[in-house]
């Protein structure tokens, strides 16, 4: 006779409490970023300076390329580890490279056009 399985025991429960927690985490602190974000605009309106007050376009570029790479070597080293094909980890990382690249060229460009 197969034993059936039934249910939702206790270990399950706790194995999967922290990946909930994590997630809850995350969005929490999503949700701080926008609070803070909106109540940092509401100063400068108030204060006259929103106008003054330019946001860098470049902080996407960066942050999207620091994400792809890390996406891309993940991609590579879990390949490796398993024996298998590389596959489009690679191409991921380049993108990531070139993202990062661009970031810099327009940072030194910027910096040198205002000095």
């Amino acid at each position: 006779m197969i034993p059936v399985q039934s249910g939702f025991s206790l270990g399950e429960a706790l194995f999967f409490t922290p990946f909930v927690l994590l997630g809850v985490a995350v969005l929490v602190f999503g949700a701080v970023m926008v609070y803070l974000d909106h109540k940092k605009e509401m100063a400068l309106i108030e204060s006259g300076q929103y106008a003054d007050a330019n946001p860098d376009s470049r902080a996407w570029i960066l942050g999207g390329g620091l994400l792809v790479l890390a996406l891309g070597l993940g991609s590579v080293v879990s390949a490796f580890l398993s024996g298998g094909a590389v596959g489009d980890g690679v191409t991921a990382v380049f993108v990531g490279l070139a993202a990062l690249a661009y970031y810099f060229y327009k940072r030194r460009v910027v910096a040198t056009t205002t000095v």
